[in-house]
């Protein structure tokens, strides 16, 4: 747990340095103060959802945690039936070291050392901004659409001008 939140805090330092606003909900101290009783899930629902709205791509680590997969549909369909111009969409990382271990037909269930994903989930971040398997790829590709955003802003500026 801590290694992971440690994880966590170092990327989104590593994106705001690329001029990203990031929400990391381990930051959130109003909904992750776990020394509090008085947190509901309604609480962190909510909160959750207004830093979602917030922001303008959700970055996940790919896995079998459901809020996490809640959370990238909800900016999946921000992404797609409500305001694609400022919503971009969800970007997954997937670095489970299992996911570059080839597949052994000759094992099953726990002794096949292969880490295996929700094809859906896997399908959904293709559609939408991609999956990738180390940070710099996947920051090399937020910078990429970043740009383009920018720059398609920028034309529709001077068009209104």
């Amino acid at each position: 747990m801590e290694a992971e939140l440690e994880y966590n805090l170092k990327l989104a330092k590593r994106l705001r340095d690329h001029g990203f606003f990031v929400y990391c909900p381990n930051e959130n101290t109003s909904i992750n103060d776990k020394t509090r009783t008085d947190i509901t899930g309604q609480k962190v629902y909510l909160a959750d959802i207004a830093q979602l709205e917030d922001s303008n791509v959700f970055i996940c680590q790919v896995a079998e945690d459901s809020g996490t997969m809640w959370e990238a549909g909800y900016m999946n369909c921000l992404s797609v039936h409500v305001n694609p111009s400022k919503y971009y969409g969800v970007i997954g990382l997937a670095t489970d070291m299992r996911l570059h271990t080839p597949p052994d037909p000759q094992k099953s269930g726990v002794d096949n050392q292969t880490a295996g994903l929700n094809q859906f989930i896997v399908g959904g971040m293709h559609l939408s901004l991609g999956i990738y398997l180390d940070q710099e790829t996947m920051i090399t590709r937020l910078l990429e659409i970043k740009s383009v955003r920018e720059d398609s802003q920028s034309s529709q500026e001077v068009k209104e001008d």
